[in-house]
Formats: structure tokens, C-alpha cells, sequence
């Protein structure tokens, strides 16, 4: 059996990386909520700004669980030691659940996405009223941070079904004159802090945007959809989120394992010699 001093060391270790993960997953959370919470708008459901306070709760819950078994191992008291166990384990448990129902509801969530996505742009881009400038700005924001156009990969035509577009023609804007997608569809250079050709991109009419068909190729428009930006975006990313759940769900175990060697090691020292050798 391991030395109490040794277990202790263990504990303390994995109670530090657990606190550095959990602060991890607070600070993204909380990143997320601030600067990309605007996504939520575009695709009319509240599963984006869900997933980013689950994240800022759970982050703050572990955080608080990985300083409680820094106390344990402090104290050295056995209830404490077993409360943390057991707050281990269910956190253990929830993450495996969520892994689970996130498999299982993939395609449902894909489906309901691009729905959605096609709903808040013919509906309301372009249109009067709060949520709809709010649905707008959302979509300039996303399209110029994804550098994407629409829902689905050439899928420009479908600002024809907006009322950013529907506004021109009541208006009476001429054809050669016709924004046929906003600004943030368009490519633009960071390095030169400017759109390589905004007149071409939202008004040409020899080719896309303004052509009925997809005769030539417009290099100052974006062909990528944002739907598939933003799956593209997550799968760049999955290495990362897989590992950081793999060592997250390691670090668990970890906790539990020695919690347990720790609570048996207390019980032990504290169990009378003539006890022991029965």
C-alpha cells in the first residue's frame, strides 16, 4: 500500500491539473457567451448559448470540486475525502452522458441547424423590427468571421428570398444597380484592410451573384456556405476537443482511483495494531 505522504502528492497533482481544465472550460465558456453568443441568433434555437452556460456552470462546479479535494487531502478527513468521490464520480458520469446524447442527437442538431438557418435569413435578413435588425447584424457578423455567404456551399441566389433584397425591387432599384448579397459576403483582405472588389461582388450580373446561372467565378464573392464554415470550423478543432475529454475523463479517474487508495490509507493508520493482524 502506498505511503500516505505519496498519495497525498498524487491528490494534490491531480486536483491541480483538474483546477487548470476546469478553469480551461470556465474561461472558453465565458468566451463564448461574450463574443460569440451573436451565432445563437442565426440559427433560431438557444442550443449555442445553452452549451455556453452549461460550459461556464460545469467549469465553475469543477473548479470548486478540485479546491474541495485540495482540502481533503489537506485535512485528511475521511467524510471529506468521500464527498469528493462521490462528486467525482458523478462528474464523471454526467460527462460520459453528455458525450452519449451529443452521438446520438448529432444528425437531429445538423438538421435543425440548417433549417433554422434558411428560416432566419429569408425571414428576417434585411427586414423591419428589433429582431430582425438583431438577426442582420448576426449574419454580417458570422459571414465575416467564417468569410462564408448564405446557409449551404453557392447558395448566394437565396439573399433573393430575403428582404434585403425584396427592399430593392419596391424600391425600384435597377438591375445594374442591385445588391444581390450584402457587404459581408464579400472577400475582404486583412492585410490591406479592404474588400478586394465590393461593386463586383454584390452587383455583377455576368456571373454570380446577380447571374441565373454559375457561369464564371467571382473572386470577390464567398462561394463557402456558412453552415459548412461552421462545421469545417468544429471538425479543425475536434483533435483538440477530443483530447481535452480524454485527458479531462483520465484526470477523473485519476481522482477517484486515489481518493479511494487515500481513504483506505487513513482508515488504515487509524485502525489499532491488534485490529489489524486479525
Amino acid at each position: 500500500m502506498l505511503s500516505r505522504q505519496t498519495l497525498k502528492i498524487f491528490m494534490t497533482i491531480t486536483n491541480v491539473l483538474f483546477f487548470i481544465i476546469a478553469g480551461v472550460m470556465l474561461g472558453i465558456g465565458i468566451w463564448i457567451a461574450v463574443d460569440k453568443i451573436f451565432i445563437s441568433d442565426i440559427i433560431g434555437t438557444d442550443l449555442f448559448n445553452a452549451g455556453a452556460y452549461l460550459m461556464i456552470i460545469c467549469g465553475a462546479v469543477l473548479i470548486l470540486i478540485s479546491i474541495w479535494g485540495c482540502l481533503s487531502t489537506v485535512q485528511m478527513k475521511r467524510m471529506y475525502i468521500m464527498i469528493y468521490f462521490v462528486a467525482v464520480l458523478v462528474s464523471f458520469i454526467m460527462l460520459i452522458g453528455a458525450g452519449i446524447m451529443a452521438a446520438a442527437f448529432q444528425g437531429e442538431i445538423k438538421s435543425t441547424m440548417l433549417t433554422s438557418m434558411r428560416a432566419t435569413l429569408q425571414t428576417y435578413y434585411g427586414a423591419d423590427g428589433t429582431r430582425a435588425d438583431t438577426i442582420t447584424r448576426s449574419w454580417d457578423e458570422t459571414q465575416t468571421l467564417l468569410r462564408c455567404c448564405a446557409v449551404e456551399d453557392r447558395d448566394y441566389r437565396l439573399y433573393r428570398e430575403s428582404w434585403y433584397y425584396k427592399t430593392q425591387i419596391e424600391q425600384g432599384v435597377q438591375r445594374g444597380e442591385i445588391k444581390y448579397v450584402p457587404a459581408s459576403c464579400c472577400v475582404y483582405t486583412e492585410r490591406y484592410q479592404q474588400y478586394v472588389n465590393l461593386h463586383t461582388c454584390q452587383r455583377a450580373t455576368h456571373m454570380a451573384p446577380g447571374s441565373d446561372t454559375d457561369r464564371g467565378n467571382n473572386p470577390a464573392l464567398y462561394y463557402t456556405g456558412c453552415y459548412q464554415a461552421a462545421v469545417n470550423f468544429v471538425q479543425g478543432n475536434a483533435e483538440v476537443l477530443v483530447g481535452m475529454g480524454f485527458g479531462f475523463s483520465v484526470i477523473l479517474i485519476c481522482g477517484m482511483v486515489f481518493s479511494i487508495l487515500l481513504y483506505r490509507r487513513i482508515t488504515y493508520d487509524f485502525t489499532p495494531v491488534s485490529t489489524r493482524e486479525r
